[in-house]
């Protein structure tokens, strides 16, 4: 079942359960917020959320959560905000402040955050995704060669090295865009546990990951610049990341 919910005025979704769920550990959802999905036959409060008769998805005009209240993201449980403190996106009841923060001295990953992936665990990520597209590049290549080893037609020769070249580029496009719109994450990347987001933990649509893999000619094409940029930026952005407003988390 897929969600939408308000946020400052926008219409943002569709979400599934299990992204509504980690956005209500982030405090991006909260108990005020107006959510709707199919079934409900108007915008309510996500704490008021009861399943009504099927229909059209009504469109949100002018619609913002009501602030107030969010939900814990240890206990999980609905607090008045005065009452709680905000790390990021996350926010902490005052029962669990004392070991939340003991958490944070000891250096825990938290619920509710997003651990941003460095520089070298996507290059070895990348590196896995190479190895994968080289198999197969040899696979095909060597195929067609065989085929035109055979031929003493010049002109199929060249035809068959345009059909090689056409094939592998069209695949390799069809690899990422397909892995990241569906997963998140190409092999290379679920072999390192790292997964590609939106700025709110949000999955990537398939165009955006259609454009995300051109976009990575440009942080080719600035002398691998725009792949260093990731070294250096607070949350780890390369340039096609910046471009695309995605992120690369540990998954």
């Amino acid at each position: 079942m897929e969600w939408y919910y308000a946020d400052s005025g926008r219409q943002v979704g569709p979400v599934t359960e299990r992204d509504v769920e980690r956005l209500v550990k982030e405090g991006k959802i909260t108990a005020n917020t107006l959510v709707w999905k199919q079934g409900m036959t108007d915008w309510q409060q996500y704490a008021k959320v009861t399943h009504r008769s099927a229909g059209a998805a009504p469109r949100a005009r002018g619609v913002m959560g009501v602030a107030g209240q969010s939900f814990c993201s240890q206990c999980g449980k609905s607090f008045p905000q005065d009452d709680m403190i905000r790390y990021g996106n996350a926010w902490v009841c005052a029962v669990c402040k004392p070991i939340f923060i003991q958490m944070l001295k000891e250096g825990v990953s938290l619920a509710g955050t997003m651990e941003y992936a460095g520089f070298w665990i996507r290059l070895g990520a990348k590196i896995i995704d190479w190895i994968i597209l080289g198999v197969i590049n040899v696979f095909v290549s060597g195929s067609l060669g065989f085929m035109m080893a055979s031929s003493s037609d010049p002109y199929l020769s060249v035809t068959l090295a345009l059909i090689s070249n056409a094939f592998l580029f069209a695949f390799q496009v069809a690899y990422v865009t397909w892995f990241l719109g569906r997963f998140g994450a190409t092999p290379g990347k679920m072999a390192c546990r790292l997964k590609v987001v939106m700025p709110d933990g949000g999955r990537v649509s398939y165009p955006r990951a259609l454009g995300r893999y051109f976009g990575e000619f440009l942080s080719g094409l600035t002398l691998l610049i725009g792949y260093f940029m990731a070294a250096f930026d607070d949350q780890k952005r390369t340039l096609h990341d910046r471009i695309c407003n995605t992120r690369v988390v540990r998954n």
